[in-house]
């Protein structure tokens, strides 16, 4: 199937939301789809970047990608760059289709909608003129498209929840584990053996100290060292932390996918952790958890946003509700090293969950069953 994917920047550039752009397109591909791609969004005019400078200084923010008229100048660049025999448009973000005037069909693969995302973020000093267009633009876009996609149940609840929409043309997909190379089974078992029964290493990875949890985290290392656990905290993501760290905690800075050498270090501190512990505040999806799974790594997080889609308590992690205490996370973890037969089972079942449910080709799998299904059962009516 020939398919226009729209994308707010390069899908080529595996740093585009996090390479959600680039494994989506990947992962189309690889089902046999001719995809050609059509990114960047349109230029916002400089007189908008000082109003919105402006506006700043009295506390107030403009949505400048949330209006009409940059709809619209989506829109507008879409039809210039459609192929001949395009049979489907596949948009990620609903900006750029709100005002698209096709008879194409249009889907739409997000992981939050504007309403769910300004009062879970707790987006403030926004004129109610603004929440109201931003508003429009989402319910345009999901009149506009055949399928909305969801990656969570979160975000598909939200959906339904602040917008009009036929419940039949909502379908959740959770996004994969954004990696290059998947590990096999004897991987998997060098990994799981590899992890050391006399030290404790925790891994957590994010480049928001407070939202991501950090200091939960420090916390809880904390105090099981001080309860004689011979335990190390592996960071990475956070260039600088304004505070003095312990000799058991090791920062490894932000480490560049890119990079083949920071590569290589990420993908051994997935490897020998014991867990990955990032008890974000506030998470849309949380692709991190997805890509332990495919080291065997069984996650600890907070049960909010996206996560409880990844997360499957006792199959690869546990979830805990926001404002546990770091005692408790503590116990938590101690019990599961201390039970290794049981933490070997926990972590053969992380991988397993990430083959069957949490990677690129179960994903374009999905996206394929949706969009051939309704296409061809469209064209039958």
């Amino acid at each position: 199937m020939k398919i226009a994917y729209i994308t707010s920047s390069s899908p080529y550039n595996k740093l585009g939301w996090s390479g959600t752009y680039y494994y989506t397109l990947k992962a189309l591909q690889n089902q046999g789809h001719d995809v050609y791609c059509i990114y960047d969004a349109p230029k916002i005019s400089l007189f908008k970047k000082i109003k919105t400078k402006i506006f700043k200084i009295f506390n107030r923010n403009l949505l400048l990608e949330r209006t009409d008229s940059y709809s619209k100048s989506w829109a507008n660049k879409i039809i210039r760059n459609l192929q001949p025999e395009t049979e489907v448009i596949l948009s990620l973000s609903t900006i750029p289709v709100a005002y698209l005037k096709t008879d194409i069909p249009i889907y739409i693969y997000i992981d939050d909608i504007f309403e769910h995302f300004r009062t879970y973020y707790n987006i403030k000093n926004l004129h109610s003129k603004d929440i109201i267009k931003a508003n429009r633009i989402e319910q345009r876009a999901i009149n506009n498209c055949r399928k909305i996609i969801s990656s969570s149940n979160t975000t598909a609840e939200a959906i339904v929840r602040h917008y009009k929409l036929n419940e039949e043309k909502l379908q959740i997909v959770p996004f994969g584990a954004n990696i290059d190379y998947t590990p096999n089974g004897k991987d998997i078992e060098k990994y799981i053996a590899s992890r050391k029964q006399d030290e404790l290493n925790i891994l957590f990875v994010g480049v928001e100290f407070k939202r991501k949890g950090c200091d939960i985290v420090l916390e809880t290392i904390k105090l099981l060292h001080n309860k004689g656990i011979y335990v190390k905290l592996h960071i990475r993501g956070l260039k600088d932390i304004n505070i003095k760290l312990p000799n058991y905690v090791i920062n490894h800075g932000f480490l560049n996918k890119r990079i083949d050498s920071d590569k290589i270090k990420l993908e051994e501190l997935y490897a020998k952790s014991h867990f990955l512990f990032v008890p974000s505040l506030a998470e849309a999806y949380g692709l991190v958890f997805a890509e332990a799974g495919a080291y065997a790594l069984p996650s600890i997080s907070h049960n909010t946003g996206g996560i409880s889609t990844i997360i499957k308590n006792g199959v690869n992690g546990k979830l805990f509700e926001i404002g546990t205490t770091p005692q408790i996370f503590a116990d938590y973890i101690i019990e599961q090293f201390n039970n290794y037969d049981s933490y070997i089972q926990l972590a053969r079942m992380s991988y397993k969950r990430f083959i069957e449910e949490l990677n690129w080709d179960i994903a374009g799998k999905r996206i394929s069953q949706i969009i051939n299904s309704s296409f061809y059962n469209n064209q039958i009516q």
